[in-house]
């Protein structure tokens, strides 16, 4: 147990430390060298707890994010999820902006995609509670949200987030409601003609 907690600890020290660096600088531009100057741990510790800096910082998304999201009890509905992860972003915007311009859109697409999916699924799976539809058409709906989910954040945090996370997520809540569920449901619909 204290073997786990001083893990943690260490991983957390290292992780704050990236996100002060990333406040002042690029993500490419960080060492390793400053991470571990900033948080008083030796090389050897970064490396035994993570491959990389990049690795650091998806840590730091499946600690600060996932996570919590992953936990469907601290929610009651996927909009309050939304609203938590937009907060998130909004709040740690230096960070994540840094993110996205130090490493491009590809990059952080395919470092959050899997985050993406999940909050997906939980809209979905929300959203589809009384339809009878197999798994690979709900995958199908799964896979579509996420993609429109993940453009949405990306351009809401590139265009200055202009709007407050409550509005965002109303505007999603308007159109991924109808629009899944009619998917969801003509899914349903072929499957039983089939």
């Amino acid at each position: 147990m204290a073997q786990s907690v001083t893990t943690e600890m260490t991983k957390r020290l290292m992780a704050d430390s990236l996100k002060k660096l990333m406040a002042q600088k690029p993500l490419n531009k960080i060492s390793i060298r400053e991470i571990v100057e900033d948080c008083g741990v030796n090389r050897q510790t970064f490396y035994y707890h993570f491959q990389d800096i990049y690795d650091l910082f998806q840590w730091i998304i499946d600690q600060e994010i996932v996570s919590v999201l992953g936990d469907t009890e601290n929610f009651l509905t996927w909009q309050e999820t939304g609203i938590y992860l937009l907060n998130y972003l909004q709040k740690n915007s230096t960070v994540v902006l840094c993110a996205l311009n130090s490493l491009g859109r590809a990059a952080i697409k395919q470092l959050i995609f899997d985050d993406v999916v999940k909050v997906a699924t939980q809209i979905i799976t929300q959203i589809s509670k009384d339809i009878d539809v197999d798994e690979e058409s709900f995958q199908h709906v799964v896979h579509y949200y996420a993609i429109a989910f993940g453009a949405l954040l990306e351009d809401w945090l590139s265009s200055g987030m202009k709007h407050s996370p409550e509005e965002v997520i109303d505007i999603l809540d308007t159109i991924a409601s109808g629009t899944a569920r009619t998917a969801l449901d003509r899914f349903a619909s072929k499957s039983k003609k089939a």
